[in-house]
């Protein structure tokens, strides 16, 4: 079976490093040309994997607003609920907050540095 690694371009990739790593709790994968000044990243969290690029290496311009119409849904192990209790004490942006949906998921949603929104979610127990 394949998956999928979304690309997504940011403002500043050390920045983006940071809040997947610190606040989000990925693990740091491959960085180029370096950490101290990186254009491409790539992060990891309950085998999900998503790659970072620099703005201007995809054209896009600093007035351009990112994130428009992106939500990345991913499924989480471990404790929903813990999980968005430690994001809140974090302070991160929450979009909605965490709740049972009426197709057996439970999830919440945020938004990180450069407008991705994210929602985590996990299957509710029979």
């Amino acid at each position: 079976m394949g998956y999928l690694s979304p690309l997504l371009a940011v403002r500043n990739v050390k920045e983006t490093i940071e809040f997947y790593k610190n606040i989000l709790g990925f693990e740091t994968g491959m960085i180029f040309p370096d950490e101290s000044n990186p254009e491409y990243a790539d992060l990891s969290k309950d085998g999900m994997v998503m790659m970072f690029i620099l703005t201007k290496n995809m054209g896009i311009g600093s007035d351009d607003k990112l994130g428009i119409g992106v939500n990345l849904y991913m499924e989480i192990d471990g404790d929903i609920d813990e999980y968005y209790a430690e994001l809140k004490s974090k302070s991160v942006k929450i979009v909605y907050d965490i709740k049972d949906e009426h197709f057996g998921i439970r999830d919440f949603a945020i938004e990180d540095i450069d407008g991705y929104q994210l929602t985590f979610n996990r299957r509710l127990e029979g």
